[in-house]
């Protein structure tokens, strides 16, 4: 029997069996519409309940971002997340500074530079990733096309970073206003006599500024401080390394300012660490920010064992003698337990051939100890800083001999000394057995 719609059963009468099915019927139809209410009214209520617990996990996250992340605030008061890494996608990034064992002892990167995308790039790509925090600090001035202490002008000339396009620069790239510009040189010439463009590098103002501009901005992201020179290849981890397992230093409570040592200078001069990777202890930073950011300002004279803003000041002098003369801190060496040096001021290729004995005393040696190592003993098996690698297609060959597949290219040509002395580097840092 074909059951009749609602429709037939008004037009034909009811029988006592009709009037029953009808009213199943529109009885199922109250229930079915009930349901449909109730099952809408759940299903908007559970809508409101999630978004709301959305937005409230949403501002639970920004304010744990706002507390604990680094916060890079430029100078148009735009407000940015400086990078912080947590990637773990290779098997270079696999290393002991991964390891929770140095979750406090967290590594603040800082590239002092003249904006070079290309530098950038590559340093972001290869060392950079390793940084726990990692900020470049750029003139506010950018144009021309820098090549070591070179630069060669471009079509768009030299302008203020604020007047390019929004988002031409990465958001951990942050720009430093300062007195003296380094384009104000007057012109270099070239082998040919060719007038060409000098770059002014002002390092210790760009240095003083920045450290305090950290210590106001970044000072709770960290417990190291690291200036690395952009031709430094740096290795966070083995710094890591080297004051837990080695020093077991306390950053919090200690004043701490390391790297390679150096007692060159006039006598009676404070040792210094030399600019390559200069790295202090959360303490030390936070009292020489309030030491340079008291200190006179705007000596045009020369040097006079004072701790100022002076132009032309060298960094790694006065940065000595203002910790030196406030804060009563001396610089310490890098150094394993065979005084095998953490931070090599040249390519370590050459410095495997510096040997003491045989080439006598020059610059490099003065003021050090006798025990202190030479030749293929000169260099700790954890390096903290390579120097003087300035091209990108350098600091990428350093990576790949370092951390790249032994059977790459880079890795082939590496000659017998060398060799020797990366695979030592490679074994100690877990990368090859």
């Amino acid at each position: 029997m074909v059951t009749p719609s609602i429709a037939q059963i008004s037009h034909a009468g009811w029988s006592n069996a009709d009037a029953k099915r009808k009213h199943h019927f529109l009885r199922a139809d109250r229930i079915f519409l009930a349901t449909m209410v109730a099952i809408s009214l759940i299903l908007s209520g559970l809508s409101i309940h999630y978004s709301r617990l959305i937005s409230v996990n949403h501002n639970q996250t920004v304010s744990e971002s706002a507390n604990n992340a680094p916060v890079s605030v430029r100078p148009q008061n735009h407000t940015n997340v400086s990078i912080l890494n947590k990637n773990v996608d290779s098997k270079s990034d696999v290393t002991m500074g991964n390891s929770k064992k140095y979750e406090k002892d967290r590594v603040y990167c800082m590239i002092p530079f003249i904006w070079n995308k290309e530098i950038y790039d590559v340093i972001m790509k290869t060392w950079g990733r390793k940084c726990d925090v990692i900020n470049f600090f750029s003139d506010s001035i950018v144009g021309g096309q820098l090549e070591g202490d070179k630069i060669t002008p471009t079509e768009d000339g030299y302008k203020p970073y604020w007047e390019y396009p929004k988002y031409t620069f990465p958001d951990n790239v942050i720009f430093i206003n300062m007195t003296r510009t380094w384009n104000d040189c007057e012109p270099a010439v070239d082998k040919k006599g060719k007038e060409m463009k000098k770059v002014c590098r002002h390092i210790w103002e760009k240095m003083w500024r920045s450290w305090v501009y950290v210590q106001e901005h970044h000072l709770n992201t960290a417990e190291w401080f690291c200036k690395v020179d952009y031709d430094t290849f740096f290795f966070p981890d083995n710094l890591k390394y080297f004051v837990r397992d080695q020093k077991n230093w306390d950053p919090y409570n200690e004043y701490h300012y390391f790297g390679h040592w150096m007692s060159h200078r006039k006598a009676g001069r404070e040792p210094m660490i030399v600019g390559a990777a200069v790295c202090w202890s959360w303490k030390t930073l936070k009292d020489i920010a309030d030491v340079y950011r008291n200190m006179p300002k705007g000596y045009n004279g020369g040097e006079r064992g004072k701790c100022e803003d002076r132009a032309k000041a060298t960094e790694e002098v006065t940065t000595s003698l203002c910790l030196k003369q406030h804060l009563n801190v001396d610089a310490e060496p890098a150094r394993d337990e065979q005084e095998r040096e953490y931070v090599l001021p040249s390519r370590f290729n050459n410095m495997l051939t510096w040997n003491r004995k045989e080439q006598g005393e020059w610059w490099f040696w003065k003021g050090k100890p006798q025990e202190v190592g030479q030749a293929e003993e000169c260099c700790a098996h954890r390096p903290i800083g390579l120097h003087k690698y300035k091209l990108p297609s350098q600091i990428m060959q350093i990576h790949q001999q370092f951390y790249g597949s032994p059977d790459s290219e880079d890795y082939k040509r590496l000659t017998a000394r060398p060799k020797r002395y990366v695979e030592k580097v490679r074994r100690a840092m877990g990368l090859d057995s």
